[in-house]
Parts: structure tokens; sequence; C-alpha cells
């Protein structure tokens, strides 16, 4: 299993490494990380505002310069992996695609991670910050951001009745794919817990090519902009309209608990073996 694991990410780590933001989760604090080490290897790249690519409130299958044609019909086979490459020459070493996924998933030419926070803390420091910054159709990522949006990131594209659409209020057959996406995800962080248990959060950084051993974790506090915004409901009322996430979340703490077992076994290792 160790041997597979590390000529597995040996040969991802020098591809593209894909970070699906989940606002208001502390993605950016990961961003802050990668763009400090960029400055110490110049092969390494982050973009240049935030970690995003260019319009980073489209998904890069919605972006024309990413998708020969523009038409993401020609490109559903997973059998097609040299699209992944030719996108992969536009982009940074390390990106961060807000919104959702490209599916398929371009697992064996690209890493991917993603940041993860308790769902009722999460929509409602979101909600405040869209209130905040008074964004064109508001009402309708109002009602995304309010209803499942982690399950409906990591599955959105995955069904035919999604498609590109944002008015999809997700249900259980999505959260069984969001569960199938955290699978195939190399890095599940959780910086709330993971602050508690720093040896799991710098082998997590050392797999991930971020040089761990000259980074400190990061100390976000999650409140973001817009702290004073009134939103429209109680924490509770919030957890209902995300029981999807809130169970979402549950198996994703799971997984990391392995996680963290795991990636220590293979540190040892390959410290062992240095």
């Amino acid at each position: 299993m160790f041997v597979n694991y590390t000529l597995n990410r040996i040969r991802r780590v020098k591809h593209r490494h894909i970070n699906l933001h989940i606002p208001k989760s502390g993605g950016t604090s990961l961003c802050q990380l990668a763009k400090q080490y960029s400055k110490k290897n110049t092969k390494f790249t982050s973009g240049n505002s935030g970690c995003w690519e260019g319009s980073h409130f489209l998904p890069l299958w919605c972006n024309p310069a990413f998708v020969p044609g523009g038409d993401r019909e020609d490109w559903l086979s997973e059998a097609d992996a040299s699209l992944c490459d030719v996108m992969d020459r536009t982009l940074p070493t390390f990106v961060m695609n807000e919104n959702y996924l490209d599916h398929p998933l371009c697992t064996h030419q690209r890493m991917y991670s993603i940041v993860l926070r308790d769902p009722a803390d999460r929509v409602m420091s979101h909600e405040r910050h869209l209130l905040y910054l008074e964004r064109e159709n508001e009402d309708e990522r109002l009602k995304l951001i309010r209803n499942n949006y982690i399950v409906w990131a990591l599955s959105s594209g995955a069904t035919t009745e999604h498609g590109k659409r944002l008015s999809v209020v997700p249900v259980r057959e999505h959260l069984e794919i969001a569960k199938d996406t955290l699978l195939k995800f190399d890095f599940l962080l959780d910086l709330s817990t993971l602050a508690q248990n720093e040896t799991c959060y710098k082998n997590m950084l050392d797999l991930m090519g971020l040089a761990p051993n000259e980074q400190t974790p990061p100390q976000h506090d999650m409140k973001g902009i817009g702290t004073g915004e009134e939103i429209a409901f109680s924490r509770e009322e919030y957890r209902k309209l995300n029981l999807l996430d809130i169970e979402l979340y549950e198996y994703a703490q799971r997984i990391i608990t392995h996680d963290c077992e795991f990636y220590s076994v293979v540190k040892a290792r390959m410290d062992f073996d240095k």
C-alpha cells in the first residue's frame, strides 16, 4: 500500500493541485501557505489574485479558455485524459476552483483537496459575506448557499438534472455522489480539528508538497467580512436547512481521522527511507 501510494503521489504532485474552495471554511489560509511557498520555490505557482483562476465564480469548465471548443460534452469520458493535460498547461501549480468541480475528476493527473467547516457556522458566515458584498443574482445565490452548499459543490455537474444550473436544491442522491467524490480527494482538512492535531496538519502539508517544516498552522478566526449583516434565520434553522451537509461533514470527520493515522505511517516511512 505504501509503495502504491508513494508512486501515485510522486506522479501527480508534478502536475496540478486543485482545491475545491468552499467559502468561509478557511481555504484562504491554505492559499496563503501556497503563496508563501511559491516565494521560495519559483517552479511552484499559485495565481495572481488569491489562488483562483481568472473568473473564479465560474467553474473551470464554464470558461472556454480552459475547454477546447467550449463544449463540456466533448470531454465527459474519463478515457480522455489528454484534456486534463491541456487544461493544466494554463493553470498555476496550486489553484482554487470556487463553486463546483469538473466531473469526471482528473485523479490520475491532479491532486485534489478541500477545506471543510461545520455547515451551520459556514452558511451563516457565507450569507453575511454575500449580503455585505451585494453581488448580482443575490436571491439565487442565497438559495444556493442556504441549502446544502457543500453537497452541491461536490456533486454538481455529475448528474444530468444538475447540469450548470445554480438553482438546484440537493437531495440524497447528491449526498451519495458527494461522499464518493470526497473519497477520491487526496486531502480533506478541517482547520478547527487540525488545530488540535498539529502533527497531522504538518504531515498533510508535507504530502501536499508545501514544505511544512518552514510553516505553522494558520490561525484562522473564520469571521471574515460582513459580521454585522443581519441574516434570515437562527443557527438551528440553518442546521435544519443543511442536514445533508451535516451528514457529509460527519462522514468527512471519519475520513480525516483515518487519514491522519495513515499519513503518520506514510510520513514515518518516507523519513526512514531518506
